[in-house]
């Protein structure tokens, strides 16, 4: 029953998030961090993805994601990780496994799961290292609130204008308009208002989200934050 509920389809949001190989920590290096960047603004357009939000840690990373097709999905992900993986391999200077191959991908079914999700990809860092995450350039909220963050990536002007392109607008919201930035921070406050209230569970189970730990994470996210919610529009 609840894997016929979450399974993805077609024209819907999702959490994709993958990890290193033995959750190591290859993408620590920032100039692997910008190679991802400019990888995901490379080719969404090509499969016809829509990234919302991300954060980029030390081993794994988080995507919110809007696909037209779940194939395309998948086409996007080998595509950008198989490249990724050889720029690893090629920075590090070894032959082996840099990407786990198995990547994650749970249907966001409604509007308050979204909102938690973004709050909970906004946080991952700040679980770790209490850095906020409006500081933080590989952290898309930092992007959201209009901050000078794709300077501190790259100074190339060729990849700073991809990058500009990374994030895509919420269906109905103008990215640039200050009610929006204080939405993404009125969001981003309360979630760090209550920050060390976080069910543990909820980020100790990233490392098993996916097989049969994954509704009770589901679960546990939707419990972990106590706000009302501003509905999210449908996708066009």
């Amino acid at each position: 029953m609840y894997a016929r509920r979450y399974i993805l389809r077609n024209k819907s949001y999702t959490h994709v998030f993958f990890r290193c190989h033995n959750r190591q920590y290859f993408l620590k290096n920032p100039w692997v961090k910008k190679f991802l960047l400019l990888l995901w603004a490379k080719y969404k357009e090509k499969y016809k993805v829509k990234i919302f939000e991300f954060n980029i840690m030390d081993n794994h990373i988080h995507l919110i994601i809007y696909t037209e097709h779940v194939e395309y999905l998948g086409h996007f992900m080998r595509t950008v990780n198989s490249q990724l993986a050889r720029y690893i391999n090629s920075l590090e200077k070894r032959d082996s496994q840099a990407i786990r191959e198995r990547y994650k991908s749970p249907l966001i079914t409604n509007e308050r799961y979204m909102l938690q999700t973004m709050q909970y990809v906004w946080l991952n860092r700040f679980k770790v290292d209490h850095q906020n995450p409006d500081k933080d350039p590989y952290c898309s909220v930092s992007w959201r609130l209009g901050l000078p963050v794709i300077q501190h990536i790259t100074t190339d002007e060729e990849e700073q204008k991809l990058l500009a392109s990374l994030l895509d607008p919420y269906p109905e919201f103008d990215s640039e308009e200050k009610s929006f930035r204080k939405f993404i921070r009125d969001l981003l406050n309360s979630a760090l208002s209550k920050a060390e209230s976080f069910l543990k569970t909820v980020f100790e189970n990233i490392h098993t989200i996916g097989d049969d730990s994954d509704v009770i994470f589901r679960g546990e996210l939707l419990s972990a934050f106590n706000r009302d919610f501003i509905p999210l529009p449908e996708p066009p």
